[in-house]
């Protein structure tokens, strides 16, 4: 049994995970019985088949990520040092972080308002543990790993269509 909170895999029937202490105990036995389920528990996230990510540097100003942002068609970018995730930026935090507090983009640096260290999942996590920690974590945007390196992002939205078109 995979943990919706940390993704280590568990012998099935155990209560606790034993890797974060999370409560299994309402998961155990739970069986899909419909399509939706079936798919929600089942299909990886791969499946989604998440785009290459957009990335900038930490150093980079907030509005080169902007210029990023719009030439990709993205609402976040995936900030790298090196081949390490060091944040994620989003519109949102362009939006408070930035623009809210009257701040100018060209004269700050990505580091300074992006979401540091976020959550990220593997590709092979399934859809349901994937919009489990969106929602738990309040975040619209998860970076995907694939061999623990960078391998995309998925949107509530790209969740959203990939169900859209399984279900018409």
């Amino acid at each position: 049994m995979k943990c919706p909170s940390c993704g280590a895999e568990n012998i099935s029937g155990v209560d606790d995970c034993e890797s974060c202490h999370q409560d299994l105990s309402s998961l155990d036995g739970i069986v899909p019985t419909t399509r939706l389920e079936k798919v929600l528990m089942e299909d990886p996230i791969a499946k989604l088949k998440p785009r290459d990510p957009a990335t900038v540097g930490p150093q980079e100003t907030v509005l080169a990520a902007v210029k990023k942002m719009n030439q990709h068609k993205v609402g976040s970018v995936l900030v790298l040092q090196g081949n390490r995730i060091a944040g994620i930026l989003t519109e949102r935090d362009i939006v408070f972080k930035v623009l809210a507090k009257k701040r100018k983009p060209a004269d700050l640096k990505v580091e300074s308002v992006m979401t540091a260290a976020p959550d990220t999942l593997d590709e092979e996590a399934t859809l349901a543990y994937a919009v489990n920690k969106m929602a738990v974590g309040g975040f619209r945007h998860i970076p995907i790993l694939r061999d623990n390196r960078p391998a995309g992002i998925i949107s509530v939205r790209d969740v959203l269509k990939y169900l859209a078109k399984l279900f018409p």
